[in-house]
């Protein structure tokens, strides 16, 4: 089972160089930010020739470098260009650390997803799991590059500042030791409340994606029927939730932002009202180079502390998404290593006993048992509504039977490997998507050039009945996932798709539907010359009024739809 740590440490472990040499610049980095204003007071010092016991911390340059201002001007300017350099550099390199575990988790989130059991997607929809995709990996990524990286430099450069604040007076850094604690635990509890925020409000949009990409998967219907203000009004409604959490979440969010740089303003006067005290009171412990360094050290250090105390909400952000990310990713899988490679032997295929039900829903299905010779062509009746998607779906392993058995060679489907069990049966589906941006991307299996030739004699095969202005060539372009075609050119390339694959089960799903009369025939007389080589299992309606002659004919009961028992 996956978990934050194992990914972290196991991607620690992957690019130790990537990530030591970031650590490695983001040293040099915050070693020029402590170097350029203790600079600064080094010059303060020249110029108005101070130079008291005091001031010790700010002589780490050898004499030469300072001793006129024109030389200390050349130095500066010097430090500036590599602090940019580095700059650059640990900027770069954080931006590699994101890209990459982005890169690692985007690969695992898809092939999770595509290997998810079919009954997932069915109950929840697919709109839901796009945002994992989208925010919750950006989430990581501020998880990783400004929760993780981006902390543990801010928490080396805050080191930095409080050892060189501290060598310059001590009074100074017990200021600061007393103050940021208490920003902390503050904004320890502020972001709790922005955490319980965040996640309703995530919840809510991702509830409201799903609802978007339903209404648009839909929208032939929509216009259709007129039903355009009515859904629109169940969007509103759903966009209201979501712009009210947001409402909520950007006032707490907000208060923290005003809240961080304000406190850090009074710890600065908290330090301006204890350099008084002491001018006031004749025991200055810090000249006026020192304390020049100091505010130009906590002016320089405040983004850092802001980001600091900020950062435990990019932390709860990221632990939001990575425990959605590991749901998908822990989720139950199609496959299952004890799964065996199904053998095919004849096609011989039964049904006992079986019974599926729908996650959440109050009927279930139950199929008569049947038994399908091999190389026959069988053909099993039933109305709409009366399963025969649903026993599709199980004889491919789609779906797994809730009670009872699906044997193909006397093998188990439940028991043997979805990806084997495919191998040897492929379908004829009513109304599944077109995959590919043209005729050939569509039907071919593999789009190698070498394919052609023969998707091209398929193709030319299934439409051999059709008049030659409405036949299509490899190179017509299907549109989104077959849009551009009619129903009838769907269900030829979905023949096309089927035979060019040549897999010694076949299951067809109303096998006529939006063909006309000469297509219908010249499919007949094609099934029928697949006889004997395939087993053939057509699912359809009642009264076909076709001449396809099929060896058996099977029905599923208009009562098979039962009410499940309590």
């Amino acid at each position: 089972m996956l978990t934050r740590a194992g990914i972290l440490s196991r991607f620690i472990r992957e690019n130790k160089l990537t990530i030591f040499i970031t650590f490695g610049v983001s040293l040099f980095s915050n070693l020029f930010t402590i170097i350029i204003p203790v600079s600064i007071g080094k010059f303060y010092n020249l110029v108005f020739g101070l130079n008291t016991h005091r001031s010790r911390i700010l002589n780490f340059l050898p004499e030469w470098f300072w001793d006129t201002a024109p030389r200390f001007l050349t130095f500066f300017i010097t430090l500036v260009l590599l602090k940019i350099i580095f700059d650059f550099l640990q900027r770069y390199q954080v931006g590699i650390v994101g890209e990459k575990m982005l890169f690692t988790l985007r690969n695992k989130l898809l092939e999770a997803q595509l290997h998810m059991p079919m009954q997932v997607y069915d109950e929840k929809g697919i709109g839901k799991y796009l945002l994992r995709h989208s925010g919750d990996l950006k989430s990581i990524q501020n998880y990783i590059t400004k929760g993780l990286v981006g902390f543990g430099v801010d928490v080396l450069l805050l080191i930095l500042v409080f050892t060189t604040i501290g060598m310059l007076d001590a009074g100074l850094l017990l200021i600061m030791l007393v103050f940021f604690p208490v920003f902390g635990v503050l904004m320890f509890f502020m972001n709790k409340t922005l955490h319980t925020l965040s996640l309703r409000q995530r919840n809510y949009k991702s509830g409201l994606l799903s609802f978007v990409n339903s209404t648009l998967r839909s929208i032939l219907s929509l216009k259709a029927f007129n039903r355009l203000t009515p859904e629109m009004n169940r969007y509103a409604k759903r966009s209201q939730k979501v712009y009210d959490a947001g409402v909520k979440y950007h006032r707490v969010r907000s208060a923290i932002m005003a809240v961080i740089p304000g406190l850090l303003y009074v710890m600065l006067f908290a330090i301006l009202l204890y350099t008084w005290y002491q001018h006031e009171s004749g025991t200055v412990n810090i000249d006026a180079g020192s304390l020049l360094t100091s505010i130009l050290l906590l002016i320089t250090a405040m983004p850092v502390f802001r980001r600091s105390l900020r950062v435990n909400t990019v932390w709860e952000l990221g632990n939001i998404s990575f425990t959605k990310l590991l749901a998908v990713l822990n989720h139950t899988k199609e496959e299952d290593p004890s799964h065996v490679d199904f053998r095919f032997e004849r096609g011989e295929i039964a049904f006992q006993e079986v019974r599926f039900q729908y996650s959440g829903a109050e009927k279930s299905i139950t199929f008569p048992d049947y038994f399908i010779e091999s190389g026959k062509i069988t053909r099993i009746h039933g109305g709409t509504g009366s399963g025969k998607t649903t026993l599709l779906k199980l004889l491919i392993g789609l779906y797994v039977p809730t009670e009872g058995h699906v044997l193909i060679d006397r093998q188990d489907t439940r028991l043997v490997s979805r990806k084997s069990l495919r191998k040897a049966i492929t379908l004829v589906p009513e109304d599944w998507p077109l995959y590919g941006k043209t005729v050939f991307e569509a039907i071919s299996y593999s789009r190698k050039p070498e394919r052609r030739p023969k998707a091209e004699a398929v193709l030319n095969l299934v439409q051999a009945g059709c008049p030659e202005r409405s036949k299509l060539t490899l190179d017509t372009k299907t549109g989104d996932l077959g849009c551009n075609l009619s129903k009838g050119q769907k269900k030829l390339l979905a023949y096309a798709r089927a035979l060019l694959c040549d897999k010694p089960i076949l299951v067809i799903d109303e096998p006529f539907s939006g063909l006309d009369g000469s297509a219908r025939y010249h499919l007949t007389r094609l099934i029928h010359e697949l006889r004997g080589k395939k087993t053939i299992v057509i699912l359809d309606q009642y009264e076909q009024d076709d001449h396809l002659q099929a060896d058996k004919v099977l029905s599923i009961d208009r009562d098979a739809l039962e009410t499940t028992p309590a």
